[in-house]
């Protein structure tokens, strides 16, 4: 039986909760989310309503989300990129001081992939290619100031190298952008580029976490090939600011249920993540400390 908070003479929740996800639909968040989302039933006694408002780069969904009322019935899935870059680096979007951290349910790197037909088979061949070829080397971008973007403007800092860097509104677009040959590199999460590479339409060139990836052990980390700089990014459960708090530990306890369950951890690993659960205060930790670290790569990476 599903465990009730009483908020208000009423039991939460009486009704779907609906969670916006601030990206296209298929790409890396709502794959993530749609994992384990259909046992909310069964651990809230309510659905959760998954919906998608792209644009801005997250700032669209997370204002949204930002001006909801606080009743725990709106909910936004948020994301290094739109919750931490964003308002780090630009001032928009929405941080650590907009909103209300209920749990982290993810960390995930980013493969460097390249199509199967690419001139390049190796990092370092792509780097080499990149500075006989300047400004011709075309790669997809998610948004200007996400993860992705700062990942390509420090690999053009520390490798000496100029990009051309078309923006997409999410992994899904830029998935579709390589595939059909509109630019040349991404940098994309498991879940998206996994079963491209397996299907052999696309190449991995790099991996960015610490360790090589478990379903690709033959492509190096990023690291080992001389760029040490790529950054992980989080995925994770927000609230309108002044939601009560039982309200918060209730979502954060039944995410943690959910996210606990054979088929969550099951299906995140087919996607190519790992879940690693973080409770309110630990995640709104988490989250202040990667907006500090990113607000100050903003300082250093600004261009004029």
């Amino acid at each position: 039986m599903a465990l009730s908070t009483r908020v208000g003479g009423q039991t939460y929740p009486t009704k779907p909760v609906t969670i916006i996800v601030p990206f296209a639909a298929g790409g890396a968040s709502d794959l993530v989310l749609r994992t384990f989302i259909d046992t909310a039933p069964a651990v809230l006694g309510q659905p959760v309503v998954v919906q998608s408002r792209p644009g801005g780069g997250g700032a669209i969904a997370s204002d949204l989300v930002a001006r909801a009322k606080p009743d725990g019935y709106t909910l936004l899935f948020g994301h290094s990129n739109s919750n931490s870059i964003l308002p780090a680096v630009e001032g928009r979007s929405k941080g650590p001081d907009d909103l209300i951290a209920v749990c982290r349910v993810n960390t995930s790197g980013t493969f460097l992939l390249v199509r199967a037909d690419a001139p390049f088979r190796t990092f370092g061949e792509m780097v080499a290619w990149a500075r006989a070829n300047p400004g011709t080397l075309i790669v997809a971008n998610t948004g200007p100031w996400s993860a992705v973007d700062v990942t390509w403007k420090r690999m053009e800092l520390e490798m000496g190298i100029h990009l051309r860097i078309v923006s997409y509104p999410g992994g899904a677009d830029a998935l579709v952008a390589l595939l059909g040959g509109h630019v040349q590199a991404a940098l994309l999460a498991p879940p998206q580029s996994l079963p491209q590479v397996r299907a052999g339409r696309l190449h991995a060139l790099a991996w960015s976490g610490l360790e090589r990836h478990r379903d690709l052990p033959a492509v190096p980390t990023a690291a080992e090939q001389g760029f040490d700089k790529t950054l992980s990014v989080f995925k994770g459960v927000m609230a309108p600011p002044g939601t009560p708090r039982p309200i918060v530990d209730r979502l954060a306890d039944g995410f943690r249920r959910m996210l606990a369950t054979p088929q969550a951890i099951d299906g995140i690993h087919r996607l190519g993540d790992e879940v690693a659960f973080l409770g309110p205060e630990e995640f709104a930790a988490y989250w202040r400390a990667e907006y500090e670290t990113f607000r100050d790569l903003g300082r250093l990476l600004r261009r004029p």
